[in-house]
């Protein structure tokens, strides 16, 4: 058994990612009716439906092992990479509720590694950093990733993205700047984003625990181009 109380903190805590499906309507119908036509020959948005719902550990298993499968032959395919390395986090918190520490670290460690190989190797690619900064602003506190986070959002700042995303860079600037000990950042983050009327007061609710599922933004500006740029 894994004897060392950080690492089994941040293990524990990374369930929170497993998460329900989500605390805002995760615009399914978007998802299934925008992936459906691109699974039909794209490995990374059938995994990306694979992994609808994170608390069907089988389906995360099939879309890890599709994605691995895949990058054995396109090892440079860096979209491919980084939801790997999401999907591992994912099952890292079924095998931390399953008591299994050793392997739910071993994942955790896969995990991170790959989702950051996936942005570095590409630097001119903003929506692989916005991908990153989406996991680890959510991630416990415990883990040291909202340090990662704050510097690809401040990245992400210029040149700006699409504006369908400014209510989630906003959500997680305040939750990347609570689990780095800013509280005040935190809280101009939020009042950003109860400023934004109807597009951030779902988004402002979320100021613990799990992340919201993809927003239509997200599914149109980030997913689609980087699943519709894949060779």
């Amino acid at each position: 058994m894994l004897t060392n109380p950080p690492l089994m903190r941040r293990g524990l805590l990374i369930v929170l990612l497993l998460a329900l499906t989500g605390t805002v309507c995760a615009a399914q119908e978007d998802l299934d009716t925008r992936l459906a036509p691109l699974a039909e020959k794209n490995v990374t948005a059938r995994a990306l439906l694979l992994m609808k719902d994170k608390r069907d550990t089988g389906q995360l298993n099939r879309a890890v092992s599709l994605l691995q499968q895949h990058l054995i032959a396109s090892p440079e395919d860096r979209t491919a990479k980084m939801f790997c390395g999401y999907g591992q986090l994912f099952l890292a918190g079924d095998y931390m509720l399953k008591k299994n520490y050793m392997r739910a670290a071993e994942l955790s460690k896969q995990g991170y590694y790959a989702i950051d190989e996936a942005a570095e190797q590409e630097p001119e690619n903003a929506l692989l950093f916005y991908l990153r900064a989406r996991m680890n602003a959510f991630v416990p506190a415990e883990s040291g990733r909202c340090v990662v986070a704050n510097k690809d959002l401040n990245a992400l700042q210029n040149p700006p993205l699409p504006t369908s995303l400014t209510p989630m860079l906003t959500l997680m600037r305040a939750r990347a700047a609570m689990n780095c000990n800013q509280p005040e950042k935190a809280a101009q983050a939020w009042n950003a984003l109860r400023a934004m009327g109807a597009a951030g007061e779902p988004l402002y609710r979320i100021q613990s625990g799990a992340p919201p599922d993809w927003t239509s933004g997200e599914i149109l500006d980030v997913l689609v181009p980087l699943l519709e740029a894949q060779p």
